[in-house]
C-alpha cells in the first residue's frame, strides 16, 4: 500500500482552556472564545498527549477520539522517526499564553531522575501579541554567583539575578530545560515545548492564588536545576516577506524540536516531511493544509494542526490577500 493511502490527515483538536491567577482575556478575543468559567484564561492547549490533559479530536474520521488513543492505535503513523517521549508520549505540546500578569520566577528540569515523570522540558515562545513596554525573564545575568543567587532565589531580592528581555512580535526565544525563566506582563505568545508539565516555582511575586492562598514554592527543585551556564537569552525574528508562493525561515532548534517561520500566499506550497511528525501553528490569518490525498483542513489564526509522520509532504494554501503567517515544528 502506498504512503498516501496509509497516511492520516492533518488532525485539529478541540482546545483545553486553563483558568490561571496571571491570565487575562487576550485569548478570547484572538480565539472567539467563550471560556467555561469567569475567572482569566491564562492558558489554552491546542494540542496535548500530557496524561489527565490529552487533546480530543474535533472533526474527521477520528472526531471524538483522543490523541492518546491515536498514538495507541496510530503511533507509527503519527511519529514515523520521532521519538516518543520516555513515558511514550506525543512528544510536543503546543499551548497559547496570555501573560495578563507576570508569571511566576519558575525553571524546569532536563530530562531524567530529577524530573518526577523521567521527562523534561525544553520550550520556545514565538511572541503573537505585546503592550509598550514588553519583555520577557530568560536567563541569568551575567556574572551570578551560585552562593548569592541560592540565598536570594526565594525572596524579591532575586529580581537582582534575573535578565529582563524586552520582546515584540514576531520574536521566537528557546527556553532549555535548566533556564531560570518568567513571562511578564503584557505578553501573549505561542509555547511549543516537551510534553512536560513539571513546572518547579522559586519566586511568585508575594502574591495570592486564585483560592486566596499563596501558590506551591518549589524552592529546593528549583536551585537543584538551575543551569548557571545559561546567560540571557537573545530573541531571533525573522521579517519574511510576502509571498505568492511560500517562504521560510528557521527560528530555533535544538535537541527536540526545530521551528521555523512560513509565509503562504495564495499559490502555496509544499513542504517535505521527511517521515517526522510536525505540528502548525497559525499565527496569523487563514489558510489549508493538507498531505497526500486527504481533503485537508480549513485553519484560522490560532489553530494547531498534527501532521502525521505517514505522509510525504505538507500542501499549504493561503487564503488571504496577505499572506499567511505559520509555525511549523518538527518532533526530532
Amino acid at each position: 500500500m502506498s504512503r498516501s493511502h496509509s497516511s492520516l490527515a492533518p488532525l485539529v483538536f478541540d482546545r483545553i482552556l486553563m483558568e490561571k491567577v496571571w491570565g487575562g482575556h487576550h485569548l478570547n478575543e484572538l480565539l472567539k472564545l467563550d471560556p467555561p468559567f469567569a475567572g482569566p484564561l491564562g492558558e489554552s492547549w491546542e494540542l496535548s498527549d500530557y496524561p489527565g490533559n490529552e487533546s480530543v479530536v474535533r472533526s474527521g474520521p477520528h472526531a471524538g477520539r483522543t490523541l492518546r488513543e491515536l498514538m495507541e492505535s496510530h503511533s507509527e503513523q503519527i511519529l514515523g522517526r520521532s521519538r516518543p517521549t520516555a513515558d511514550d508520549r506525543f512528544p510536543l505540546l503546543v499551548k497559547l499564553i496570555d501573560a495578563n500578569d507576570d508569571l511566576s520566577v519558575q525553571i524546569h528540569p532536563p530530562d531524567g531522575p530529577r524530573s518526577p515523570t523521567g521527562v523534561g522540558k525544553t520550550e520556545a515562545w514565538f511572541v503573537l501579541e505585546t503592550e509598550p513596554g514588553a519583555a520577557v525573564i530568560c536567563g541569568l545575568k551575567e556574572g551570578t554567583r551560585r552562593e548569592d543567587f541560592e540565598r536570594d532565589a526565594g525572596t524579591s531580592r532575586v529580581r537582582d539575578y534575573l535578565a529582563e528581555v524586552p520582546v515584540k512580535p514576531g520574536d521566537c526565544v528557546l527556553v532549555p530545560a535548566g533556564q531560570t525563566h518568567a513571562i511578564r506582563a503584557g505578553v501573549v505568545l505561542c509555547e511549543i515545548q516537551q510534553t512536560s508539565d513539571v513546572t518547579y516555582r522559586m519566586y511568585d511575586w508575594d502574591r495570592l492564588g486564585l483560592d486566596g492562598k499563596p501558590r506551591e514554592i518549589h524552592l529546593r527543585q528549583a536551585l537543584e536545576v538551575v543551569d548557571y551556564s545559561l546567560g540571557p537569552a537573545h530573541p531571533v525574528h525573522v521579517d519574511l516577506p510576502e509571498t505568492p508562493g511560500l517562504g521560510r525561515a528557521r527560528l530555533v532548534s535544538c535537541d527536540y524540536f526545530w521551528i521555523d517561520e512560513l509565509a503562504v500566499g495564495r499559490e502555496g506550497g509544499t513542504v517535505s516531511l521527511d517521515g517526522y511528525a510536525h505540528t502548525l501553528t497559525v499565527t496569523s490569518g487563514t489558510g489549508r493544509a493538507s498531505v497526500g490525498g486527504h481533503a485537508g483542513v480549513e485553519l484560522r489564526t490560532g489553530d494547531t494542526a498534527l501532521i502525521p509522520a505517514s505522509g510525504d509532504s505538507l500542501n499549504l494554501t493561503g487564503h488571504g490577500s496577505e499572506s499567511t503567517r505559520l509555525l511549523l515544528a518538527r518532533a526530532l
